[in-house]
């Protein structure tokens, strides 16, 4: 019996079932499309291809995506001709009609770079974030600015105030295995009386760690000092700072070594 079953099966299977494809084309009479079925190995008599997949797409050698195209520009009429626009195009462009994204090289380096003169300039990466506030005894306060209109800005009274508390707080232990400069950021919810709101069970709370030291030991310092200005108290807002505001938020730096 089974034997009767694999050879009934080896002579429906003897060949292999064709792709079918639904195609449209040209019916008889004005403004009719005729719609059928067609055997995927004839589409080359249509002159169509069956779509090919594509694999390893990036940046290739001779491949169509890494090619750096320029947008063809035609003068106008009756514009004027600058000194810039006499330059003749490079024949080795590839060109399209169609616009293109304007990509510049730019020089990238983990060392600084000085310049041979005055007059050339040299672009070294690309920053963003925050910059690196002023520093008292290690701790510094942001501009403030990312944080919105409850944002305590550094340089401001009560930003001053506030670095002067945090760096008396803080005492980082000596730590052998850090060489360069590392930053610790929290950010800090402080309400108008003073009391700090980052706190959550005795503890800074980690959403409030934005950015964290490899080493706990530094990690811990940060979060020391936060405690202790909590037990000592911070000062409630002056009069006139953040007058519609109940709580204000302040993105603190902490640098290790002070």
């Amino acid at each position: 019996m089974h034997l009767v079953i694999l050879t009934g099966c080896a002579l429906i299977f003897r060949e292999p079932f064709s792709q079918v494809i639904i195609a449209a084309g040209e019916g008889k009479g004005e403004g009719v499309i005729e719609v059928g079925v067609v055997d995927a190995g004839q589409l080359s008599q249509f002159g169509i291809s069956l779509p090919k997949e594509v694999s390893l797409p990036g940046n290739l050698e001779n491949t169509p995506n890494n090619v750096s195209l320029k947008t063809v520009t035609e003068p106008q009429p009756d514009a004027e001709i600058l000194p810039s626009d006499k330059r003749q195009p490079n024949p080795k462009d590839k060109t399209t009609d169609r616009p293109v994204a304007t990509k510049t090289d730019q020089y990238y380096s983990n060392k600084p770079l000085f310049g041979g003169s005055a007059d050339k300039r040299i672009e070294v990466g690309t920053s963003s974030g925050s910059q690196i506030p002023s520093m008292v005894r290690g701790v510094g306060v942001g501009a403030g600015g990312n944080l919105g209109a409850n944002g305590v800005p550094g340089g401001s009274d009560y930003g001053r105030r506030l670095q002067n508390i945090l760096s008396n707080n803080f005492n980082p232990p000596t730590v052998s295995d850090i060489t360069n400069p590392q930053y610790v950021i929290i950010h800090l919810r402080i309400a108008r009386d003073g009391r700090i709101l980052s706190l959550a069970g005795g503890r800074l709370a980690p959403v409030y760690f934005k950015r964290r030291s490899s080493n706990e030991l530094i990690n811990n310092a940060v979060e020391r000092a936060v405690l202790a200005a909590q037990v000592d108290g911070l000062p409630p807002f002056p009069n006139g700072f953040l007058i519609n505001s109940q709580e204000a938020v302040a993105e603190v730096w902490f640098r290790y070594p002070k």
